[in-house]
């Protein structure tokens, strides 16, 4: 019997309390993705104005990040079958330091092309941070609360952009502006990178106080510390059952498999599943939705000028979202959270590009400043959008890219997924302001239509992976 059927023992509660304190060490990773996100969006006006910076300059300095988080999240899976999950995982404080400290000091280091370095560095860092963690934490949860504890990914990346926003506004509250000097030469925005210091830091002490994955060990035939491994975060009772259960996962071998045989191996299908589950959820809008945030809360009388006031309203949605998705993904399931969130998000984009389209044309796009029922309509259409998308495609992802490939795999194709995710994140954001530019509901109504595909996808390609131990998955 699968051990999500049965009532946990004293010694199951105690090993699922052990690999939640695992999982939230891990997960801070994905919380300085958010938090260096923030930062950035409060110091990129300051940063363009430091270096004389246009606006095509502006945006490749936001996206360098991404393009870090590419190169990280494709070399780290299959570094991690070397090194180990833990190995990678060590190796990611070092680089978001780098950029915390010498992205505020790189005004006196190189200017412009200096800061897109940091940024490359510091997005290789929480690119495979982001790749690698899921996957940890799935060979070191209990199944009854794996699900949950890989959506911890997304609550962390959500709390990381509020702490930065409430660190960007004191900062622009102390200083008057994020290009004001705060002391001894050093401006706001500089500070702004200085406060990633302190994720970067506590990631740093923290980590390595967790053990290596056991699926990791035991394919190094490292059988003795797999057990000890197990015998601790595992709610089964026989733990060398469990052992011989992984080897024969891994095949005659014992070993894993690199890229370019994966792709040869029967499971190619399943790694451009995937892939496409990865690029959904970035074609769902998740980026684009906000392109117009500040005009829609504009036209409810929230005004740009209380921005935090946007990002609390923001983020309030989005911790009721994640905290549903934690709760319901392991009763639900993976597949019809997809579906049932996917739904929403779609009906929500819909709203909003018809209330694009219908709204009359201004100088800068469409004009709902003097219609309250549009405005009020498109912003809580933003809400759902919210509710849909962390419930389910934002967490969910994470979860199946950690569980759905079987071990023998996983390194592998965890690397080519999240570089999928991360690839079609950069398309996203490069092509999205001038398709906005062009037309505004186009671009809404695009992806509307990518939301009903993702919908579709999943419930044709997707299997469920709710109560399945990793073993199972090759089955």
């Amino acid at each position: 019997m699968s051990e999500s059927q049965v009532a946990p023992t004293s010694r199951a509660r105690k090993a699922e309390r052990y690999a939640t304190t695992l999982a939230l060490i891990v997960t801070l990773g994905p919380l300085f993705y958010g938090f260096e996100g923030m930062v950035l969006n409060g110091a990129i006006g300051a940063v363009g104005s430091e270096f004389q910076l246009g606006s095509l300059a502006k945006g490749v300095a936001g996206a360098a990040g991404i393009i870090g988080g590419l190169i990280g999240s494709v070399i780290a899976g299959r570094l991690s079958d070397y090194i180990g999950r833990r190995g990678v995982l060590l190796l990611v404080g070092p680089l978001l330091m780098f950029e915390a400290i010498f992205g505020a000091l790189c005004p006196y280091l190189g200017g412009y092309p200096f800061l897109l370095f940091c940024r490359i560095v510091g997005g290789m860092g929480f690119g495979a941070a982001t790749t690698v963690a899921p996957g940890y934490v799935a060979e070191i949860s209990p199944e009854r609360i794996r699900g949950r504890l890989i959506s911890f990914r997304q609550l962390a990346i959500i709390l990381g952009l509020l702490f930065a926003a409430v660190a960007n506004l004191v900062m622009t509250k102390i200083a008057g502006n994020s290009s004001a000097e705060v002391f001894l030469g050093i401006k706001a925005w500089q500070c702004m990178f200085l406060c990633l210091i302190v994720p970067a830091l506590v990631y740093m002490i923290l980590m390595p106080l967790i053990p290596e994955s056991p699926r990791y060990l035991v394919s190094k035939g490292k059988i003795q510390e797999a057990a000890q491994v197990l015998h601790r975060v595992s709610a089964e009772e026989d733990v060398q059952a469990q052992v011989k259960s992984i080897q024969k996962s891994l095949g005659e071998t014992h070993q894993v498999m690199g890229m370019f045989a994966v792709l040869r191996s029967k499971w190619r299908g399943l790694v451009f599943v995937g892939m496409a589950l990865a690029a959904f959820q970035q074609l769902t809008g998740t980026n684009g939705i906000f392109f117009y945030s500040n005009t829609l809360f504009e036209a409810v009388g929230i005004p740009e000028s209380m921005a935090f006031q946007q990002t609390l309203i923001l983020t309030v949605f989005k911790i009721v979202g994640v905290t549903a998705g934690i709760v319901l993904v392991d009763k639900v399931g993976r597949k019809r959270m997809l579906m049932y969130g996917g739904t929403l998000i779609f009906v929500s984009l819909a709203v909003v590009a018809t209330v694009f389209t219908v709204a009359p044309k201004g100088p800068n796009g469409p004009d709902i400043s003097n219609n309250p029922v549009l405005g009020f309509l498109a912003v809580a259409a933003l809400c759902c959008f919210l509710l849909g998308f962390t419930s389910s495609w934002g967490p969910i992802f994470s979860v199946m890219m950690g569980e759905m490939f079987p071990n023998q795999i996983r390194g592998s194709a965890m690397s080519m997924a999240s570089g999928a995710d991360f690839l079609v994140n950069f398309v996203v954001v490069l092509l999205f302001p001038y398709v906005v530019n062009w037309s505004p509901a186009a671009a809404y109504w695009i992806f509307f239509a990518f939301g009903v595909l993702a919908v579709i996808f999943a419930k044709k390609y997707l299997h469920e992976t709710t109560g399945k131990s990793l073993e199972e998955m090759g089955e």
